[in-house]
């Protein structure tokens, strides 16, 4: 299976908020705690809808994750010869000469510095102090893409005229490889909700060992729940449990009960019933490169994946705590808030938006 994965997730979310002071602490590690996501999750488990998606939007797109290795965002995706090295981008001069369908073929950092006016290229050259020729082929931005599809509307194409009168196409993966650098590299929100460790060892040939099993099942449950069964919204996993990080927006889920029994002699504390629950969850999945927009139509991609495990319930019904039973697991949860102004070099970024 192709590897695509983003950048080390754990490594850029700066300001992350951890559990503090649950009153369910002893149910599971802090790390895990749900709290970390909201504090006014809904515990008890028959107010949990068992299926729900996030509300209906033109966000949650499938994008690219613009890999490291190919330039990031001075990849000419568009050009017929796809380079992102050692680009030979148009001074002012021959900009103004340019056909529309030559401006098209540029890379998005190029567009972005010809529309500010900038034909010095500073995004351009920054992108190149960010990108690795040397880097692992599935190393990208992921971590940049999931919070941007879940905050903005899928971006649509546009025609922008710079400060010199050069009208400047962008094409919708043109604004989705800014809108996901602003997120991975230029955006630091006060605070990111991350709720699990990354797990730094283990693989698919030795998935046994080495893996802290910090994601409590029932904590998971209870924020997959809560915050797409009851509120509408996704959130971000790392669904590669172990050093790989490949970070998706889940945007919907189905459960079913099928099984109950008694609690284990190692059941969390308070716990008099478990649940066996296999869930089935949606993600959005990257799809490379597009001029216009792919949602509704078949190069929007998502998949899923499957998850068995235990729940555990205390005497008045509520989630104290839970085990994993199937292999496949998240390794972590997060989301990043919305940008509500964007600065820095990108800060005319939102003039291609639809939000």
């Amino acid at each position: 299976m192709k590897r695509i994965s983003g950048l080390i997730a754990f490594l850029t979310l700066t300001n992350v908020t951890f559990a503090s002071t649950s009153n369910m602490k002893m149910a599971w590690e802090n790390i895990s705690d749900p709290e970390i996501m909201s504090y006014f999750f809904t515990k008890t488990f028959r107010d949990l809808p068992l299926k729900g998606e996030v509300t209906p939007s033109k966000k949650y797109w499938s994008g690219d994750y613009w890999a490291l290795k190919n330039g990031n965002i001075n990849y000419r995706w568009y050009a017929k010869k796809k380079i992102g090295w050692n680009l030979n981008s148009p001074t002012k001069e021959r900009a103004m000469r340019m056909t529309i369908p030559e401006l098209a073929e540029l890379a998005p950092s190029e567009k972005y510095d010809l529309f500010t006016g900038n034909y010095n290229y500073p995004l351009r050259d920054e992108v190149y102090r960010r990108a690795d020729p040397n880097a692992e082929i599935w190393e990208g931005m992921c971590h940049g893409w999931s919070p941007a599809t879940m905050n903005h509307e899928e971006p649509t194409p546009k025609v922008l005229r710079n400060p010199d009168g050069i009208d400047i196409p962008f094409g919708s993966s043109d604004i989705k490889a800014l809108v996901s650098y602003y997120y991975a590299y230029g955006f630091q929100t006060p605070t990111v909700y991350q709720m699990g460790l990354r797990c730094y060892k283990g693989g698919f040939l030795n998935f046994d060992h080495d893996c802290k099993d910090d994601m409590n099942a029932g904590a998971f449950h209870l924020v997959l729940a809560n915050r797409i069964g009851i509120d509408g919204k996704g959130f971000v996993a790392d669904i590669q449990r172990y050093k790989e990080v490949w970070n998706h927006p889940f945007s919907k889920y189905s459960s079913t009960v099928v099984d109950e029994y008694g609690a284990d002699s190692d059941a969390a504390p308070g716990a008099v019933k478990t649940l066996r629950i296999k869930t089935t969850v949606t993600y959005i999945d990257e799809n490379g490169h597009d001029w216009q927009p792919v949602r509704g139509t078949p190069k929007q991609h998502e998949k899923t994946v499957n998850y068995e495990y235990e729940v555990e319930l205390d005497s008045f019904g509520k989630i104290v705590g839970g085990k994993w039973i199937s292999k496949a697991r998240p390794d972590f949860l997060w989301f990043k808030t919305k940008a509500r102004k964007f600065e820095g070099t990108l800060s005319r970024l939102g003039e291609l938006l639809n939000d």
